[in-house]
């Protein structure tokens, strides 16, 4: 560790990483031969960069409906499945295996990782082994005293955009806007997560053409909608669908005054339809490869849209994260992928598409 730089040497697959503490930029290195920088590009790391903590078995304000009235259904089932939230033992277990190996945490699960009863003591031991902790939250009910532990701990903080535009471009939720303006004017890195899908690609492109976004945020991280847990395929986004390729248009050409985001299963499409931006800027899917899963009851998935996918996951009450890393539910998900994209073009620069059956072919090959 040098200054805010975090150094990672990853022998088994012949990289290096260099991760800026400060503000969350990672970069990695080709693979190196006697020292030196090749053409090829890392597949996998030895045990994962980041790690989605599902800390919360709870949700709060999907019991007052604020996401079901926003067009968001949870993937999580968070209205029907209420269960403990990860106890602060467990996420310590998680840590100490994690230390000088891992560089972020993704704190998150069925609820706001806010109003996880151990909040606090779940930052600073975070800190303490070196891991940046980054969280998602509606913004519900929100205290001026998680704010302030957020903005002293965390790398930066999403915010689930829980509020959609009435005919006069007002806001059907003001909470979701009154806790970004809260967030930023603390002095928090502010991102906004955005849900795409059939019901809401329009307003989106609305939003985009007009700025009808809050004011200071960081970025607005696109999310694609996904038919898991509340979710249905009825709402999902094709690659086909010309409100979606308008979409890709406008962010291929326009400026904002914000940053913009799209998740890794976007990633084939915008490689596809958005020339401008460069493979290098594109973030692939890292699903048990660099990052990994762990709900609130110890499983390890490969990804946390696959928490339903059973085959895929590993109890970490029995196996530890190294062991669940390279365990052959892991790998199975790995070759599953790379058999779906073995004869692309692509493939080798990273680019992998969905495997987890979920309708999400967004390359159009």
């Amino acid at each position: 560790m040098c200054g805010n730089m975090i150094y990672y040497k990853d022998k088994r697959y012949g990289f290096v990483e260099f991760f800026n503490e400060h503000n969350g930029t990672l970069v990695r290195s080709n693979v190196l031969l006697n020292g030196v920088e090749t053409d090829k590009v890392p597949t996998m790391r030895s045990f994962p960069e980041l790690i989605d903590v599902g800390i919360m078995g709870t949700c709060s304000a999907s019991k007052h409906g604020i996401c079901l009235a926003s067009g968001v259904d949870c993937y999580q089932n968070a209205i029907t499945m209420q269960r403990p939230n990860m106890t602060f033992e467990n996420f310590l277990k998680i840590l100490e295996q994690c230390a000088g190996r891992t560089f972020q945490f993704a704190l998150g699960g069925a609820g706001d990782p806010n109003k996880h009863e151990k909040f606090e003591a779940i930052l600073r031991a975070t800190a303490d082994y070196k891991v940046i902790p980054n969280l998602t939250t509606s913004g519900f009910e929100i205290t001026s005293e998680e704010i302030s532990l957020i903005n002293k701990f965390c790398g930066a903080v999403a915010v689930s955009y829980y509020s959609r535009l009435d005919q006069h471009n007002d806001e059907t939720n003001p909470m979701t806007v009154t806790a970004i303006k809260k967030l930023i004017a603390a002095g928090c890195t502010t991102n906004v997560h955005y849900v795409l899908s059939k019901e809401s690609i329009k307003e989106a492109i609305r939003r985009l053409h007009s700025g009808f976004f809050p004011e200071g945020i960081n970025a607005v991280v696109f999310l694609l909608y996904k038919p898991v847990g509340l979710a249905s395929k009825s709402k999902t986004l094709s690659i086909d669908d010309p409100e979606y390729l308008e979409f890709l248009q406008l962010i291929n050409n326009g400026e904002f005054p914000f940053k913009i985001g799209l998740d890794s299963c976007q990633a084939p499409a915008i490689n596809t339809f958005c020339p401008s931006i460069t493979s290098d800027a594109i973030e692939f899917c890292d699903a048990a490869r660099f990052s990994m899963y762990i709900d609130c009851d110890m499983r390890a998935f490969p990804c946390s849209f696959g928490h339903d996918h059973l085959q895929y996951g590993v109890d970490l009450n029995k196996w530890s994260i190294k062991q669940a890393w390279n365990s052959s539910q892991f790998e199975s998900f790995r070759q599953a992928q790379s058999l779906h994209c073995k004869n692309c073009s692509y493939s080798p620069k990273g680019c992998r598409t969905c495997t987890l059956d979920l309708d999400l072919n967004m390359c159009g090959r």
